[in-house]
Order: structure tokens, then sequence, then C-alpha cells
């Protein structure tokens, strides 16, 4: 009886950090659909010698695509509840020499090391990420926005909702 309290606290617990986290800290947690997942590894055309930073990872599904395919990869997650499911999916796929996921808010990182970055945010979100990324990123850098459009960048190509901008 106690075993099954506890593991119902903890449930409620994780349920909460998943909503507070959403509320408190950006964009709640949506995943990509299948379509718009080809469409983002179509527009990127990356190779395995590139460096992918997926922002708001969330269930690792980006991370663990390009993986897949060679690709180093590494998600920014804020919500802790997705950082451990991601983390496990990675793990019982065994594609823990390519993919990695890291706790905390992306605004702090340092994203100049990584030549391809994709995104599925939300509107308020996206004036400072791009400030950020076009101070943080090198030039020929490929960004990538599911959904949400840059404010002043311009997309170089669009497939379904799925947006490509490169860094001049």
């Amino acid at each position: 009886m106690v075993d099954l309290f506890l593991i119902l606290l903890i449930l409620l617990v994780l349920i909460f950090s998943v909503w507070i986290s959403s509320v408190l800290f950006g964009a709640p947690f949506q995943p990509s659909s299948n379509k718009e997942l080809r469409e983002i590894i179509e527009l990127t055309k990356a190779k395995k010698k590139d460096r992918i930073a997926d922002l708001g990872s969330g269930n690792g599904k980006i991370v663990i695509e390009f993986a897949k395919h060679g690709v180093e990869a590494h998600g920014y997650e804020i919500n802790p509840l997705l950082v451990w499911i991601s983390r496990r999916k990675i793990k019982n796929l065994g594609l823990q020499k390519k993919a990695f996921i890291h706790g905390g808010n992306f605004m702090n990182a340092n994203l100049s090391k990584f030549n391809i970055i994709t995104s599925f945010q939300i509107s308020y979100i996206m004036p400072g990420l791009e400030r950020k990324l076009k101070k943080e990123l090198k030039p020929g850098s490929k960004v990538i926005s599911n959904t949400w459009k840059f404010p002043d960048w311009k997309p170089r190509k669009k497939l379904g909702h799925v947006y490509l901008y490169v860094k001049n």
C-alpha cells in the first residue's frame, strides 16, 4: 500500500513539474509530427560531420532521428521529466555516443559549437532567440524553425510549416 502511494505521489509530482515548467519557463510541449520531422531532415541536409542542437528537445524525437543517421545531436530541454524520458529512449536505442540531452534553459547555453539548430518554440520566444542565434552562430550555420518565424530574419526555404534560415 505504501509503495502504491509513493508511486502515485511521484507521478503527481512529475505531472505537476511538466505543467509548471511550461507555464514558468517556456513553450508547452508539442512534439513535431512525423511529416515535420521528415521536412526538418530534408531541409538540414545534415552530414555526419555536423553538430546539431535541438532547442526545447521535448521527448528527444529530433535528437534521436539525427543520431540514427550518424549525426552528433544535442537536445536542450528545461523540463526534467522530458529530459529523463529522452535519456531513457536514447539509452534503450543504444545511441549514447551520438545523442545527448542537456537539462536546463537553452538561452543559457553557448550554441557556437553547433552548425545546425532546430527549434519548435512559440511566438514570444522568437525575437530573443533570433538575437541569440545571430550573435553566437558562425556564418553558414543553418537554423530550422517549426511553425514559428523569426521577426527580422528571412527564411531561405520553407517546407510545409518548417522554415530554413542560414546565418550570413
